[in-house]
């Protein structure tokens, strides 16, 4: 008994303040550590290539899947406008802090004549809820780089470091061209092989629509001159059958007409062959097929 008792009293005075002790600092480590992959660096690039351009008339807006998916510079090409590609990668992480980036470029917003905004949030329902929680808090364009208690396990950690990937190794996106374009010369982690589609269609209810409804307002007000443009993205579609997909399209284009902007949806990729890492981000190639059918789209309305 008088072991035990001993054994009991090391591991409350000596092994649980020393594990407590190593997860303060393990996390205090993770904090520090903390690298928002380029995405401040990105939105100063947007706003120097901006500051030098008189002639832009359309824009491109939304999240990641625009980042990767579409390309401005093939639009101007390929049309009347001039347009540049002003889209986030996580659309800026929350709404006010994306307008508030917007209001500040310099750029004579009265001159924009188009506006296409491609938000993957109605095709992810997991997302969208995540991205109610981040426009509570106002995440900012680096992500949330507070302190928390909370987070990825160290178990995590370790499995990548013992796949060679380093305990901190974070992925880096590069600056984005004078068009505002996604430039693939300068990225090499496309990995098909760990794209998963495993999304959820977002429940259209008010929640949803008061969402949808304040973006394309914030927008309009933004470009009083433009014709606004919601654009629902590609994506790698095959957890939602064709019937279900039609029937959720229908009922989005009424809510996005109900707002008096347009509604564009776009076809999904054919196969994760078009694609870089995710089922919303295309490679090169499928940017360019992308950027084409919403060309051939907004010829067609």
């Amino acid at each position: 008994m008088l072991y035990m008792g001993n054994v009991n009293r090391i591991i409350f005075w000596v092994f649980i303040p020393s594990a407590l002790l190593f997860y303060i600092v393990f996390r205090v480590v993770v904090w520090q550590a903390y690298d928002d992959g380029g995405r401040q660096l990105i939105t100063e690039q947007h706003a120097l290539n901006l500051s030098v351009r008189d002639d832009i008339d359309c824009l491109i807006l939304g999240g990641s899947n625009a980042v990767f998916s579409l390309s401005a510079e093939q639009m101007s090409n390929q049309s009347n406008f001039t347009c540049y590609n002003l889209s986030l990668l996580n659309e800026g992480n929350s709404d006010a802090v994306y307008y508030d980036f917007i209001r500040n470029l310099k750029i004579e917003r009265t001159q924009i004549k188009s506006v296409m905004y491609s938000s993957v949030y109605p095709l992810s329902s997991k997302s969208f809820l995540q991205r109610l929680k981040d426009n509570q808090m106002q995440i900012g364009i680096s992500g949330d780089n507070n302190f928390q208690f909370s987070g990825r396990s160290l178990a995590s950690y370790l499995k990548g470091f013992l796949q060679g990937k380093g305990l901190f190794q974070h992925v880096q996106y590069p600056m984005p061209t004078h068009s505002g374009d996604f430039n693939f010369d300068e990225y090499d982690s496309c990995q098909q092989d760990k794209i998963r589609d495993d999304w959820r269609l977002v429940t259209i209810d008010e929640d949803f629509k008061q969402w949808l409804g304040d973006n394309l307002l914030t927008f309009s007000t933004l470009f009083p001159n433009a014709n606004i443009s919601f654009v629902l993205p590609s994506t790698f579609r095959s957890q939602v059958s064709e019937d279900d997909f039609v029937k959720f399209s229908d009922t989005l284009e009424s809510v996005v007409v109900g707002n008096s902007a347009n509604y564009i949806a776009q076809s999904s990729f054919s196969d994760v062959s078009v694609l870089c890492d995710g089922t919303h981000h295309a490679n090169a190639n499928g940017r360019e097929i992308r950027t084409s059918e919403l060309l051939l789209l907004m010829q067609n309305r």
